[in-house]
């Protein structure tokens, strides 16, 4: 079980996820600039993508940088099955599906391959869908990008985009939380400690890796289409292979195999910047000294911090609570 839904009951969590997604579109726009706005919404689209990474790096252990490869293929797929004439549903749909068998061929490749083989080779693959936006300008336009894409009408409008983004990640959130503390996510934590003793108990190693593929693709490509629901307009350029680091970053500092982390992680990395560009050309040398004492001094990251704050709290509540039961049983 995850350690944010160790003390939580499936439900209770659903409650306080959706309770705070909801206090979030109340109050953000409220309180925050046109800008800063958009800056929340492409916030919530990181968390998306770590959320992906997450099933496949944090609770599986495997070392996957093609999750910019997915956010790709889920936009571009997305707004192609439009220009096709398909209805927004079904060109969801159908982004999201295709992303999904996407990460199935490219799982079934790599099973044997573990660690720094395994990452160049999903990075290689992040490189040529890459390259094949930019140059496969007749089905992509190339790197001008494409413009004026209908989506749901929305793109532009942050305040409204903010509701449908929260919603999205509240259910992808609830999901990966129960995925992982169901038998499917014993399993995965199981190959990602040891999987000889996972294989010998029965696992079928082979299927859980192609399904955490297919499972953080399908992420990656239903944040390819909040992107274009949000902006209208996508080029190759969003989803290079540089920014995969990127993702992987948000992961690492905000927890690897926790939702929460990956939360954290994201708003982090994304957020945070920008209200640190005050500071002109040494915003980003203290962020990243942020990055360096987060990692260093919380080596299970932020979600870590937390929840290590969280259980502090507990035992000084539960010693409060006998010493004043013993303070009563003496004065009785």
């Amino acid at each position: 079980m995850s350690a944010e839904a160790s003390s939580l009951t499936m439900r209770t969590l659903a409650i306080l996820v959706i309770a705070t997604a909801i206090l979030c579109g109340l109050l953000l726009p409220r309180f925050l600039s046109v800008y800063y706005l958009q800056i929340a919404d492409v916030t919530l689209i990181n968390i998306l993508l770590v959320l992906g990474l997450n099933f496949i790096l944090g609770f599986g252990g495997q070392m996957s940088l093609a999750q910019c490869a997915f956010f790709g293929i889920g936009a571009y797929a997305f707004t192609l099955l439009q220009a096709a004439g398909m209805p927004v549903s079904i060109a969801a749909i159908g982004a999201i599906a295709l992303s999904a068998a996407v990460g199935m061929a490219l799982g079934w490749p790599t099973l044997r391959l573990k660690g720094h083989y395994l990452a160049l080779c999903t990075l290689a693959f992040a490189l040529i869908v890459e390259r094949l936006l930019v140059n496969w300008e007749g089905l992509t336009n190339g790197a001008n990008g494409i413009t004026a894409i209908p989506g749901i009408g929305l793109a532009g409008e942050n305040d409204k985009m903010l509701w449908v983004l929260l919603a999205v990640v509240a259910c992808a959130y609830l999901l990966q939380v129960w995925i992982a503390n169901g038998p499917l996510g014993l399993r995965i934590r199981a190959l990602r400690d040891d999987p000889l003793a996972a294989q010998a108990v029965g696992v079928d190693i082979s299927r859980l890796k192609i399904m955490l593929f297919v499972i953080s693709a399908a992420y990656g490509g239903l944040a390819g289409i909040c992107y274009v629901l949000l902006r209208g307009y996508i080029s190759p350029d969003v989803f290079s292979w540089q920014s995969t680091f990127s993702y992987l970053a948000m992961a690492v500092v905000g927890g690897l195999g926790s939702p929460l982390g990956a939360v954290l992680g994201a708003i982090l990395y994304t957020f945070v910047p920008e209200l640190l560009r005050f500071m002109q050309e040494y915003y980003f040398a203290v962020f990243g000294v942020m990055v360096i004492l987060v990692i260093t001094f919380f080596p299970a990251g932020l979600s870590g911090m937390v929840l290590s704050v969280i259980r502090s709290l507990r035992r000084r509540e539960k010693s409060f609570a006998r010493s004043d039961v013993t303070h009563h049983e003496r004065a009785a």
